[in-house]
């Protein structure tokens, strides 16, 4: 027994260098994010995908909380300017004069939609065609008295429809004025012989899934129309701020702009077409 005493002996001193340097050895380093909050606004026909995209960058960087405001493209525009928000997703561009440029970026392109009851006997139709329901002079349609669904000012949908459809016509005054584009989608979906239009962003969900796309001079507003200019109602949607970003909101942008948050613009912006006989 004492030569196993004696080697326990020797070996002490080396077990007690060795936990000595396993202690001093340097240790993985812990930082603790300080928490952040981005204002972000977004126009309404952003807004599902605005929500979409803070919820994905929230579990990625769970430090950041993104708040979300959705209102119409023209009031996004002005909380931008004020100040009162750090980006902005925007489907149209307001002109005046006197506004400083802002720092503008493509993140998706997007397309205006025409929808319609199920019940409504169009199967197609053209810009003119489109234009002439609009201003009133069109009023029924295989015996369907037609209901035109429009939205209100300063909605970026509603500039880009009428740029694309209407020209300098205005659309007729019986038509019915929705505040967004979830109510244009219901009213539509419960009224026989209702017609409007909306972004393709919201033809995904639940209530887009509950009315018929007509197609337009032939086309579908899908992806690939949209892309090769065969869809003859495409837009932009844009990333603005008000000079380049900076900070979390520069992180933010270069996240949304790369290949996490283009895949989920792609995703939202693919929708399955309701047929006729629904």
């Amino acid at each position: 027994m004492q030569p196993l005493v004696a080697s326990a002996l020797r070996l002490c001193p080396i077990l007690c260098v060795l936990v000595l340097l396993v202690a001093c050895a340097p240790q993985p380093l812990t930082i603790t994010r300080e928490p952040t909050t981005l204002r972000l606004v977004a126009a309404d026909s952003c807004g599902p995908l605005a929500e979409e995209m803070a919820g994905a960058y929230e579990e990625v960087f769970p430090w950041v909380t993104v708040e979300v405001e959705v209102f119409n493209s023209s009031e996004a525009e002005e909380l931008l300017r004020a100040g009162a928000v750090d980006l902005a997703l925007l489907s149209w561009l307001g002109e005046g004069a006197d506004e400083a440029p802002l720092w503008l970026y493509s993140f998706a392109r997007d397309g205006i939609a025409v929808v319609v009851h199920p019940a409504v006997p169009l199967e197609e139709t053209g810009l003119m065609h489109l234009q002439g329901i609009f201003r009133g002079h069109v009023q029924e349609w295989g015996g369907v008295v037609l209901a035109v669904v429009s939205r209100e000012e300063g909605s970026g949908t509603r500039a880009a429809f009428e740029d694309g459809v209407m020209g300098e016509l205005l659309v007729t005054p019986s038509g019915v004025v929705m505040p967004s584009s979830e109510a244009v989608l219901e009213y539509v979906a419960r009224t026989p012989g209702a017609i409007g239009y909306v972004s393709t962003l919201w033809l995904g969900g639940s209530a887009g899934g509950s009315v018929r796309v007509l197609p337009v001079e032939a086309a579908l507003p899908t992806p690939d129309a949209l892309a090769d200019d065969s869809y003859p109602l495409p837009r932009q949607l844009y990333l603005a701020a008000t000079a380049e970003p900076t900070g979390e909101a520069r992180a933010f942008a270069q996240w949304m702009l790369g290949a996490e948050g283009q895949a989920i613009a792609g995703g939202m912006l693919n929708w399955e077409p309701l047929g006729p006989e629904n």
